[in-house]
C-alpha cells in the first residue's frame, strides 16, 4: 500500500487508483458511481472473511490505493492487535470529505446504499468498532446506525474505544494505538 495520505473537499470524487491495486481491494472498496460517496473501503493481509470492521463519521480521502491517518490506524489495530485478517472502514455518512465541519455545506450527506453496506459488512464482522464522535451523535446518524447494529449483528461484537459526555463513540485518531477496546452497548 502506497504510504501516501489522501484528503479530499466536501462531495468530491475519489480519482481512480494510478497504480496497480490488489484486485480484491478494488472489489471489496464501493463507490458511488460518481466516486463521490464512499460506502466501504477494504484492506487485507490474511484471511479476507475474517475482519474486523470500524464505523467512523464520514469518509476522507482514503480510496484503493491512499489511506488517510485514521484509516491506517484503524488498519493498524485490526492486524497487530484484533486478530483477523482484513479490516473494511464504514461510515454513517458516505459523503467523501476531509473535515465534518464541510458536512454543513451539502444537503446529501447520506444515500440510502450506504446503509445497505452497513448492515452487510457488520453483519458478518468478527468485530465492530464504532467511533463516529461527536460530530455523528449530534447529526442524528449516529442513534440511527446504533439501531442497524442492534438488528444487524450480535450487539455484543460492537466496541469502542470509550464515550464522549453526549454518549457517542470517540473518535480513534487520538487513541493509543493499543488502546482497549470497551463494548458499547452495555
Amino acid at each position: 500500500m502506497a504510504a501516501k495520505l489522501a484528503i479530499a473537499s466536501i462531495g468530491s470524487s475519489a480519482p481512480l487508483p494510478t497504480t496497480a491495486v490488489d484486485p480484491l481491494i478494488v472489489q471489496r472498496t464501493v463507490f458511488s458511481e460518481d466516486r463521490t460517496h464512499r460506502f466501504t473501503l477494504f484492506r487485507h493481509w490474511g484471511n479476507p472473511d475474517d475482519y474486523a470492521c470500524g464505523i467512523s463519521m464520514n469518509p476522507s480521502g482514503a480510496a484503493e490505493d491512499v489511506g488517510d491517518p485514521t484509516v491506517n490506524g484503524m488498519v493498524r489495530r485490526a492486524k497487530d492487535y484484533w486478530g483477523v485478517g482484513a479490516y473494511f472502514q464504514l461510515n454513517i455518512m458516505s459523503i467523501r470529505g476531509t473535515y465534518s465541519a464541510d458536512l454543513a455545506k451539502t444537503k446529501e450527506t447520506n444515500l440510502p446504499e450506504n446503509d445497505e453496506w452497513i448492515r452487510r459488512i457488520a453483519s458478518g464482522a468478527k468485530l465492530v468498532v464504532v467511533s463516529w464522535g461527536n460530530p455523528g451523535h449530534k447529526s442524528g446518524r449516529g442513534p440511527i446506525v446504533e439501531a442497524m447494529l442492534r438488528e444487524a449483528c450480535d450487539p455484543n461484537r460492537v466496541f469502542c474505544f470509550g464515550r464522549n459526555k453526549n454518549g457517542s463513540p470517540v473518535h480513534p485518531l487520538y487513541q493509543r494505538l493499543d488502546a482497549p477496546l470497551v463494548p458499547f452497548f452495555s
